[in-house]
């Protein structure tokens, strides 16, 4: 006779951290499927939605801004020359927060190399999910 384990009761605070890690992870994916050309806020929020990651403006924000701080992609504007720092980098995603999204054709995101290493496996990072 075999004992049934009991099964564990679903605990909302880690099903939210699971679907965030997961959206990470697609954020990157997406990414490094487009590169080496960056794709713009709104082409990228698009293809989220398609996976089932809706998002509001302010939660991909968020996201954007998280990965962007691991050093595993970088934002700009359409049309930019030159990179910017860390500190404009920010402070471009927080505009775009605060646009309620009307910025969307005009920013774009890339992975960086430290993104494309980790979307091939050489190494994990807390907070995302690899999804291949």
């Amino acid at each position: 006779m075999r004992l049934r384990k009991k099964a564990m009761p679903i605990n909302q605070k880690q099903l939210r951290k699971t679907e965030t890690n997961r959206r990470r992870g697609w954020i990157i994916y997406i990414l490094s499927v487009a590169r080496p050309k960056p794709l713009d806020f709104a082409t990228l929020v698009q293809l989220l939605d398609a996976r089932d990651f809706p998002m509001s403006c302010r939660r991909f924000a968020e996201e954007l801004d998280y990965l962007r701080s691991l050093g595993l992609l970088r934002v700009f504007p359409l049309g930019a020359n030159d990179a910017l720092s860390n500190v404009e980098q920010a402070k471009l995603i927080q505009r775009y927060c605060d646009s309620e999204g009307d910025m969307d054709d005009d920013l774009c995101a890339a992975l960086t190399t430290k993104g494309v290493n980790f979307q091939e496996g050489d190494f994990e990072e807390v907070g995302i999910q690899r999804v291949n």
